[in-house]
């Protein structure tokens, strides 16, 4: 089956700064640790997804370069993690660029390809033993503007994968710019063949004008069946970046809620960046990924910057705290 669903846009949000709550007051959105990742280590670079490991309690980071993924565990208190041996991913694609994971029971999904229609690999938890996932195909995806973001969820009645594009592919409209969003494709394929299911989402704008500057989708979390969180990340050169996450359900249209804007977020913890950005937390966030529900009732969730090798940049893991109501249904 097949749904098509309208996305209303919401404005852009102004970049200024985060307003008091009152030292007494929860605040919606919390930054737990934003976790600078040593620049002398090849595995902090190029990471462009990531994925939660409740059970062993591990992030694992996917490299866009490197046929590998960066292991991370976390420190007491989540305010800083450690490095462990990386897992190499044993996938024969000619032309890598690993751009999303999701853990699948005792394997992980990749996405090792994001150019059209994408390749999709199941590998186990060694990064061997590849499998092909047959998944349905995104046919026109431009030039480093594909298949970016994957998750995975087994619900009583199936096992399902979910997909996005990062900017509109050929038929499907314009890329983003400063005066519109670009529309993109979720999927919610079944791997038990009962049906999949299909929505059109609409990003916000480019969030300031300059050449070259796009805003896309990069990653996604599933919460259920039904119900997704969507990483916007936008850059402008000269201006630094965006990072949106919001929420969107496959039975409401025009279902697109915010749930966390960076550059609204009190970033003390955060150190100065290296190139222009008109907040301390922003940078490349690529990869995102659900943790934990803290004792108090909220949810982590963790963001990774992907900073393609480049001095000005910073790899960066950052850690949110989001109380409860932000992630109920819409």
């Amino acid at each position: 089956m097949r749904a098509v669903l309208a996305v209303v846009p919401l404005a852009a949000a102004a970049c200024t700064s985060a307003s008091g709550s009152g030292a007494s007051k929860v605040p919606p959105v919390e930054v737990i640790s934003c976790f600078d990742l040593p620049r002398d280590d090849p595995r902090s670079h190029n990471l462009s997804g990531l994925a939660w490991d409740g059970d062993q309690r591990r992030l694992y980071a996917i490299s866009d370069r490197d046929k590998q993924l960066t292991v991370l565990s976390p420190r007491p208190g989540f305010l800083g993690f450690d490095l462990l041996p990386p897992i190499a991913l044993h996938i024969d694609v000619k032309q890598w660029d690993g751009e999303a994971v999701a853990l699948a029971g005792d394997r992980f999904l990749i996405v090792a390809n994001e150019q059209s229609p994408g390749f999709v690999y199941s590998v186990d938890r060694t990064g061997r033993r590849a499998l092909r996932v047959e998944v349905p195909p995104f046919i026109g995806m431009r030039p480093n503007l594909g298949l970016e973001a994957i998750g995975y969820l087994a619900a009583p009645e199936s096992r399902y994968v979910f997909l996005a594009n990062e900017q509109a592919m050929e038929g499907d409209g314009p890329i983003s710019t400063p005066s519109h969003g670009t529309i993109v494709r979720i999927v919610r394929h079944s791997l038990d063949g009962k049906g999949d299911l299909e929505m059109t989402y609409l990003t916000d704008p480019v969030f300031a004008e300059g050449d070259p500057g796009d805003n896309g989708v990069s990653d996604l979390a599933v919460l259920s069946p039904t119900r997704l969180l969507l990483l916007e990340r936008g850059w402008v050169k000269g201006k630094g970046n965006s990072a949106k996450v919001f929420a969107v359900d496959f039975t409401v249209a025009a279902s697109k809620r915010p749930v966390v804007d960076l550059a609204q977020v009190d970033d003390a913890r955060c150190s100065w960046p290296r190139s222009p950005q008109c907040r301390r937390i922003l940078e490349n966030y690529e990869g995102m990924a659900l943790g934990p529900t803290l004792g108090d009732g909220r949810r982590l969730l963790f963001l990774v910057a992907d900073d393609n090798s480049d001095a000005g940049q910073i790899p960066r893991l950052v850690t949110l705290a989001l109380v409860a109501a932000l992630l109920e249904q819409i």
